[in-house]
């Protein structure tokens, strides 16, 4: 069977509903957003062309598909009778050569939108196809998982530019695009989402390990990839423990040949990071090839050093202890930096709020926002969901025999109550310039434009 088939990416249910709207329905507009409680005031809108391409664009329906589609899902409701009809799906091949018809608008991607907002809609352009409307929503709200890792990617690397900014020489601040670092990958549940979310974090970053990323942006956005991403040689324990704990430091000075210049990252929790730290600051032979290397030598904890040691109390202990062996220097904001031959990567299990509270104990420590790399997997690509940010789509305007209608819901939670009638994203003067949301028939220019079109 063909997996990519359009008509197995709706819910079950959506089958089943162009013969549930009322009689005489026409058009079916709806729209996306974030609704209040999101764990964010803002969205950066991200990943839509993605999933245009990927799943509408061009010839997305053909007859081969409803014909695999058909004894499926006859089977699949079988319990409540031939309810399952493929003639509105033949009427697209037939009238429409597969293409589907709607129009789909949207703020542009990269955009900052607050919570509350209209960010897509979406309106069939053939009236025999009211039904498609929400039909689509199951895909296109999938939308909810690029924008939500945009999003939290956004507020970390904004939270490391404002700490840069603050503590860190003018001429270096654009080493923040590089101190958000992504390790994802592995942590996600497909290369698919590798892809989707590593792409979404390069929106704000250039720190990743998600090769998948890098294709995905290359693909589905054209990125150059000048400029684009970017990594460093790093050891991992299959390497630092290859020839036993006795010998951890024999590769170590092995990988400082091997890496004589720019920046190497080695594993130093294989056994005790307390020992690798100490070792590193010590007069030996290892020492001294660090000091000798052109470039900086990255030590990546890769666990606590004891029950209840924090991200931020290790990094604060590793960097003093350079400190206190290397000394450092005074930058022209009054901030304490590293010898230049050593730096700090941490990446074991970092939420955001444990990266703002490194950043705050070493800036409170007198220490550069600079001191240390943040490497974040899971906490960035994978744990996140749609209530995240609280997504919605939902139908806001009906035209039944010729004749649109505001609609909406209004349940006792008053956090779910939606939009009515069709929508415009504007800028707003009276209230400082921000994004609203406002009635189509609004004279302000609308921030919503065509992306898709038939």
């Amino acid at each position: 069977m063909n997996t990519k088939n359009v008509i197995f990416t709706l819910d079950s249910y959506k089958q089943l509903h162009h013969v549930m709207y009322p009689e005489g329905t026409e058009r079916v507009y709806s729209y996306l957003e974030a609704r209040p409680g999101s764990e964010y005031p803002y969205t950066v809108f991200f990943g839509l062309q993605y999933i245009l391409k990927e799943w509408l664009e061009g010839v997305a329906l053909t007859r081969e598909m409803i014909n695999e589609a058909e004894p499926v899902m006859r089977e699949h409701f079988k319990f409540n009778g031939d309810v399952w009809s493929r003639e509105k799906w033949d009427y697209i091949v037939d009238v429409h050569s597969g293409r589907l018809p709607v129009k789909i608008c949207a703020v542009a991607e990269g955009s900052k939108v607050p919570i509350g907002n209209v960010l897509m809609t979406i309106v069939n352009t053939d009236p025999k196809c009211w039904w498609l409307t929400n039909a689509l929503e199951t895909v296109l709200q999938q939308v909810w998982y690029s924008i939500t890792v945009c999003t939290r990617s956004h507020s970390i690397v904004s939270l490391l530019r404002s700490a840069f900014r603050k503590t860190v020489d003018d001429n270096l601040q654009w080493l923040a695009d590089f101190y958000l670092h992504d390790f994802g990958a592995r942590g996600v549940s497909c290369m698919e989402q590798a892809g989707i979310g590593g792409m979404a974090h390069l929106v704000n970053s250039k720190g990743t390990d998600t090769d998948m990323a890098i294709l995905y942006a290359m693909k589905y956005y054209n990125a150059c990839i000048d400029g684009l991403a970017y990594s460093v040689p790093a050891s991992e324990h299959s390497i630092a423990t290859a020839l036993g704990e006795e010998n951890e430091f024999e590769v170590t000075k092995r990988l400082v040949r091997l890496f004589p210049k720019g920046i190497l990252s080695v594993v130093s929790d294989s056994y005790d990071i307390r020992h690798a730290v100490k070792t590193y600051c010590v007069d030996n032979e290892l020492s001294d090839a660090i000091l000798k290397r052109d470039g900086k030598f990255v030590i990546r904890p890769d666990s606590s050093r004891f029950p209840g040691d924090t991200p931020a109390d290790q990094i604060l202990w590793i960097a003093e202890t350079l400190e206190s062996r290397w000394g450092v220097t005074i930058n022209s904001k009054g901030y304490k930096v590293l010898h230049p031959s050593f730096g700090i990567i941490y990446g074991d299990g970092l939420r955001e709020g444990d990266i703002r509270a490194a950043v705050s104990k070493l800036l409170d420590n007198n220490f550069t926002a600079s001191t240390c790399v943040f490497g974040q997997g899971g906490g960035l690509l994978q744990m996140v969901n749609r209530d995240t940010c609280r997504f919605a789509f939902k139908a806001s305007a009906q035209q039944r025999n010729g004749i649109w209608h505001d609609i909406y819901k209004k349940p006792t939670d008053t956090t779910k109550i939606s939009k009515k009638g069709k929508l415009k994203l504007v800028y707003d003067d009276q209230n400082g310039g921000a994004l609203a949301t406002v009635p189509e028939t609004d004279p302000r220019p609308d921030q919503l434009v065509t992306v898709f079109e038939n």
